[in-house]
């Protein structure tokens, strides 16, 4: 039963350059760039498989606070909340891997200006995806008076 989360070979590069605690300091570690990556592969609907791994897999035990996040991925990517058996472990973190992949390629595709990036283009990458908010303050009274219009239609 797998223990981690792989990462692709032909990506290992750049969750060591976007993962580094050190200079340029994009994310503290390669867990948060493989849990953007997963992110970014399912809002895309870009999976993408793999066999040749790049380092060692990021154990399990890392993501404790991100489990959620893959759960829903998993969740989603299959229709079937089966997938968060232990049983099926193996093909949830199959799913998550291949999402990841899908995911850093999107993102290496959209901030990287050949071999060098800014941590500018990060997060104008990252804010794109941020939720539009309108700045019109909710009103209880408007609330309930659609509610009452809406009951007294039944």
């Amino acid at each position: 039963m797998k223990t981690g989360i792989n990462k692709p070979l032909e990506y290992e590069q750049y969750y060591q350059k976007l993962g580094n605690d050190r200079e340029p300091g994009y994310f503290e570690n390669m867990k948060d760039v493989l849990v953007l990556s997963a992110v970014l592969g399912i809002i895309n609907n870009r999976k993408m498989s793999f066999s040749k791994t790049g380092g060692d897999a990021i154990k399990e035990h890392i993501f404790q606070e991100d489990m959620n996040i893959f759960d829903i991925i998993s969740i989603i990517s299959t229709g079937d909340i089966k997938i968060l058996l232990n049983e099926n472990r193996d093909e949830k973190y199959k799913l998550i891997e291949e999402y990841a992949h899908g995911g850093i390629n999107y993102l290496v595709e959209n901030i990287f200006n050949g071999p060098i990036t800014s941590i500018d283009n990060i997060i104008d990458f990252v804010l794109k995806f941020e939720p539009k908010k309108e700045n019109k303050l909710f009103d209880f009274g408007d609330m309930i008076s659609n509610l009452v219009t809406e009951l007294e239609k039944e």
